[in-house]
């Protein structure tokens, strides 16, 4: 008992003396990791059209309709500002699209115009897209398709409308006119009213986070991961002599793991400590920002965030000291580590949000630990209690780590 006393001190020495080093490490870790989750976010948040659709429009009809039809295309405010329509004829049309000149081309029919007029649906504009299997060209077409229909059916309305009035026996012309007014008036505050004939939903790869929010969290685990490869000093293994002589008094292999993982624990708690002290010296100096960000509006909000992310400390030492007993060495642990956070990070949604992988990268991802340790950091952002979620850390924090006390057992027997 005395002699494992002793080797605690020993351990709690060499994490003392590697702390400026680690310290080091970490912020170099940390502006090469905010830079990365910078251009991630911006990239993920990109809402603005970078350049416009080109349309062309094919009309057959006389320059007079074809002028009227061009100005109110580009002078809606639904699509003058994303497209640029190009009046042209169906062979252009077509060479245009295929080569990518085009995005879109639309065919107007002879007497389109007429038949609107008239409420008739015999006329029916033609849109052509890239031949392109695509979420997009599906939707597009689909919303031209039932906008096409909306606005058939309209004009087929007012003027059955109309024509019923004039059957009337004492119909008159102010009569009639009053009629088409009216059906006029009813069938469009009907479908132009878009705020109350369509709702609208915000969908968002990061859930119910803004993205900052999201990739705040996210960092925040790849850093504490990443932090591990500074710890190659307190797990680079003994030799087997000392072993043996531990294992003399009673300090097997599992009991030696233990101590050092508790080393790196107690390192990624200091680290933790650090990056919520910067964001509490964020919020007293500039809590606008903070707020505005983070969507934190209290130190109380502040404080709950710290104490829910706390369990992710356990599985996120239990990995790397795991790495470290199957690696052959310091510099083997260092690479294995790395490359095992980069593939765990991608596929469970550190490097980007999960809804942009590719379905199977997504299945697979999701039993990772590390995206358990994201959901931890998100929740506890948000303020969702999920114990359920809490036992699953700890459990596969106590698994992780007894697969670290095998392999190293199994290594010390090999080497024996």
């Amino acid at each position: 008992m005395k002699l494992t006393g002793t080797l605690i001190r020993m351990e709690e020495k060499r994490t003392i003396k590697i702390l400026p080093q680690y310290i080091l490490g970490v912020v170099l870790l940390t502006a090469l990791i905010g830079a990365v989750v910078a251009f991630c976010a911006l990239a993920t948040d990109r809402n603005v059209v970078e350049q416009d659709m080109n349309v062309a429009l094919v009309m057959n009809d006389n320059d007079f309709l074809r002028t009227f039809g061009m100005d109110v295309l580009e002078s809606s405010s639904s699509v003058g500002g994303l497209c640029t329509f190009h009046d042209t004829d169906e062979e252009d049309a077509m060479k245009g699209l295929e080569s990518g000149r085009y995005d879109g081309v639309v065919l107007f029919p002879d007497h389109f115009v007429g038949s609107a007029v008239n409420g008739k649906e015999d006329a029916q504009a033609q849109m052509y897209l890239p031949k392109i299997d695509g979420f997009s060209n599906r939707l597009i077409a689909g919303l031209a398709e039932i906008a096409g229909g909306l606005l058939g059916r309209t004009e087929a309305g007012i003027y059955t409308a109309v024509e019923a009035a004039a059957t009337a026996e004492d119909a008159t012309e102010t009569a009639i006119s009053r009629v088409e007014y009216d059906a006029q008036n009813m069938f469009f505050d009907y479908f132009m009213a878009r705020e109350d004939f369509y709702s609208k939903d915000s969908a968002s790869g990061t859930g119910n986070q803004t993205v900052v929010q999201y990739y705040v969290c996210a960092a925040i685990v790849l850093l504490l991961l990443l932090g591990g490869i500074s710890c190659g000093p307190l797990l680079k293994g003994d030799p087997v002599a000392f072993e043996k002589q531990l294992a003399l008094h009673r300090i097997g292999t599992a009991k030696l793991l233990l101590i050092r993982y508790l080393a790196v624990l107690t390192l990624f708690t200091i680290l933790y400590c650090i990056l919520f002290a910067g964001f509490l010296t964020w919020f007293l100096v500039h809590p606008q920002s903070f707020t505005e960000l983070l969507n934190l509006n209290t130190y109380e909000e502040l404080g709950y965030w710290f104490l829910a992310g706390l369990p992710v400390l356990l599985p996120a030492a239990a990995i790397v000291v795991f790495v470290y007993s199957f690696a052959a060495n310091q510099i083997g642990g260092i690479l294995l580590l790395f490359i095992l956070v980069m593939v765990m990070g991608y596929a469970s949604g550190l490097l980007a949000p999960a809804a942009y992988l590719p379905a199977k990268v997504r299945v697979v991802g999701a039993y990772l630990p590390t995206a358990r340790m994201l959901n931890v950091m998100k929740n506890g952002m948000t303020h969702a209690v999920d114990f359920r979620l809490l036992l699953l850390v700890v459990l596969e924090a106590a698994l992780t780590v007894s697969a670290a006390t095998g392999i190293s057992c199994a290594k010390r027997r090999w080497a024996e």
